[in-house]
């Protein structure tokens, strides 16, 4: 199935594929995660939302240099040697934040640090106290490095959307 301009800048995240990983990362998050806690479906329920953001973080990091590409006018089309940095650099994040407690704690950091502005003006808006930092959860697990393989997706679908680029011309 292919929408309609999935070959332009940001394009990748109109694929099923990308909304499908969305989607399971969200419900996987916010819904199963709670259902499985204490069970033995709560290892499945972690490695779900690993591979899902595998396969979505790396389309949603490339849509926004192709649309940053797009508004400076230099925007040539799907680009797959920047998807293949993009996927390169989220592997070996990700790698290091799941073998790595040192890793793992600068990632939580910094998602609380990106986090907090957003926090406090929503705080501030609803007149609410300003929030601390609250860092985001993270699991040192070396076997959650098998999720890695979900970037590959990015660079297959690169591909794609560029090969269909110019075939339409």
């Amino acid at each position: 199935m292919r929408l309609a301009a999935d070959d332009e800048a940001g394009g990748g995240l109109l694929d099923p594929v990308a909304i499908a990983a969305l989607a399971l990362l969200v419900v996987n998050d916010h819904v199963l995660k709670a259902a499985a806690r204490g069970t033995a479906f709560g290892v499945v329920t972690g490695k779900l939302s690993d591979v899902a953001g595998m396969v979505f973080f790396p389309i949603l990091v490339v849509a926004g240099i192709e649309l940053m590409r797009q508004w400076r006018r230099s925007f040539p089309g799907p680009m797959p040697s920047v998807a293949v940095a993009v996927a390169s650099l989220v592997a070996v994040v990700f790698t290091l934040t799941k073998v790595s407690t040192v890793a793992g704690h600068v990632y939580a950091m910094t998602w609380a640090v990106l986090q907090w502005p957003f926090r406090a003006a929503l705080a501030l808006w609803s007149d609410d106290v300003v929030p601390s930092l609250q860092p985001v959860a993270n699991v040192v697990d070396p076997t959650d490095v098998v999720a890695i393989v979900g970037v590959l997706y990015v660079v297959w679908q690169t591909r794609q959307r560029a090969q269909r680029r110019l075939r339409r011309g």
